[in-house]
């Protein structure tokens, strides 16, 4: 009897263990997992080089009842031209180091031509003061930016309304400000623009801008190529 049921016994094992390799042969298996498509992200669009003049006006200081008397060494200039946010103090000999939303770590500098003239009709003169901004010498020839910053009075305080900048471009370099007209409701901007042809030194193209003054906002018309 006890050999029989070690019989049964030994008969039921190799049963169950026949049942589970054929559930192991016909189970199918799973099937591995899809990856699920997750979208690149989109590639940071390149920031476009085209400073926007300072919508003015923007208050810098005290000023004089005649701006000719100015002390234009000591006067703070918006950097909205090199598009640098705030004010910009150079230093005593006109250079400032900045950091522009457009091109980074800048070098503004103040020249010496300031001109003056009367486009609102008060009979005093309004003064632009020549800026320009460069790439702090990473190249040789690094200028980014000309610039005449426009400025006018505003009750007793002195106020930039504007930066005049040139609108003709050029196949190379940068196109220069060669010097300004001042007449009731607008200043003519005259610049020298650079062809494929031409060296560094000696830009040939003339053009010239006319800014209209509405208030205290500078609004530029289309360049005029004179030659």
């Amino acid at each position: 009897m006890a050999s029989g049921l070690r019989g049964a016994s030994a008969l039921s094992i190799a049963l169950l263990a026949l049942v589970l390799l054929t559930g192991a042969c016909s189970s199918p298996r799973p099937a591995p997992p899809v990856p699920t498509d997750t979208p690149s992200p989109a590639a940071p669009r390149p920031v476009s080089p085209s400073p926007s003049p300072a919508q003015g006006p923007v208050l810098v200081g005290p000023a004089p009842a005649d701006l000719h008397d100015v002390d234009w060494a000591k006067t703070p200039v918006p950097g909205e031209f090199c598009d640098v946010p705030g004010l910009v103090q150079p230093n005593a000999e006109g250079r400032a180091t900045a950091t522009s939303r457009t091109w980074g770590t800048v070098g503004i500098s103040r020249g010496m031509k300031v001109k003056y003239g009367d486009t609102d009709g008060d009979q005093r003169d309004e003064a632009a003061l020549y800026m320009g901004c460069d790439d702090n010498g990473a190249t040789m020839s690094g200028q980014l930016v000309a610039a005449y910053v426009v400025f006018t009075r505003k009750g007793d305080s002195l106020a930039a309304i504007g930066a005049i900048t040139p609108r003709q471009k050029s196949a190379q370099y940068i196109t220069a400000l060669v010097g300004l007209e001042f007449a009731p409701g607008r200043i003519t901007a005259h610049e020298k623009w650079y062809r494929q042809t031409d060296p560094h030194c000696c830009p040939t193209g003339d053009a010239a801008t006319v800014w209209t003054r509405e208030g205290d906002r500078l609004t530029p018309g289309e360049p005029r190529v004179v030659s």
